[in-house]
């Protein structure tokens, strides 16, 4: 599973990591969680090479197979993701409503996140042409095609001036910039939405990122700005599902000992 995650998402070769993962799950004797994550990220792996029906197929699997375990919820947000890529919002966020509820904090969280999302933008715009540019931009990223999503949320912004998702736009920018290791130019991506959009859904997200950032990447280690901004997470946005997070970090790096 290493190997292929390493032949796909660093070395671009798809087709290595796909067959890896196709011999991996007809060995005999493999434990069910490794048989269910190998199916998830084989999942994945499809989806990278836009095979769309074999990646939802291979996630219905392992939703039906592991029903009430943290894969098959697993599982759910992948499916309802790319139903979101798929440009089918409805149906993609009645599913991230439900996995709100989901037992696993990480998969809450992002189900959470995704359901606002497509809440504050999709009601906005009746054809919803904006969000399907969004949608698609953010597929295009998760198949590491960065020169396209950035092409796309360009002309997002152009067509759609003053929409309620350009915050959105830069936000997804800094993630890439994240991604390519340009921790500089994500800062500032992240330091623009905090200034500009401070009232808009992705606030609260960038001044996470930010601090992540300040705290942990060499190029801009400034642990005292990091403390600043998780202060002002935990303090402004008290109902981010980052504040209990940003809280503790900030004792961290206050030199609090926290047990």
């Amino acid at each position: 599973m290493e190997l292929a995650d390493l032949e796909a998402i660093y070395l671009n070769n798809l087709d290595k990591s796909i067959t890896l993962l196709a011999e991996l799950i007809t060995l005999p004797g493999i434990t069910a969680g490794t048989l269910g994550q190998a199916k998830l990220n084989l999942g994945d792996y499809y989806l990278m090479k836009t095979e769309v029906w074999e990646s939802t197929l291979l996630y219905s699997q392992v939703d039906k197979s592991y029903k009430d375990d943290i894969l098959g919820h697993e599982a759910r947000f992948r499916n309802a993701r790319l139903a979101y890529y798929s440009g089918d919002f409805e149906w993609a966020q009645a599913q991230f409503e439900i996995l709100k509820a989901s037992t696993a904090k990480l998969i809450a969280n992002d189900a959470l996140d995704m359901s606002v999302f497509i809440s504050d933008n999709l009601n906005l715009d009746t054809t919803a042409t904006a969000l399907e540019y969004y949608a698609e931009a953010d597929m295009l990223i998760f198949q590491n095609r960065f020169t396209e999503a950035f092409s796309k949320l360009d002309s997002l912004i152009r067509e759609y001036p003053n929409h309620s998702l350009e915050d959105d736009v830069w936000y997804l920018k800094a993630k890439v910039f994240t991604k390519k290791r340009d921790y500089a130019q994500a800062g500032k991506m992240y330091q623009m939405i905090i200034d500009n959009y401070p009232d808009e859904i992705r606030a609260d997200n960038s001044i996470f990122a930010l601090a992540e950032l300040y705290e942990n990447v060499n190029q801009l280690n400034d642990k005292e700005k990091a403390s600043k901004l998780y202060e002002k997470l935990f303090i402004d946005f008290s109902g981010s599902t980052f504040a209990v997070e940003a809280r503790k970090r900030y004792r961290l790096l206050r030199g609090d000992k926290i047990q």
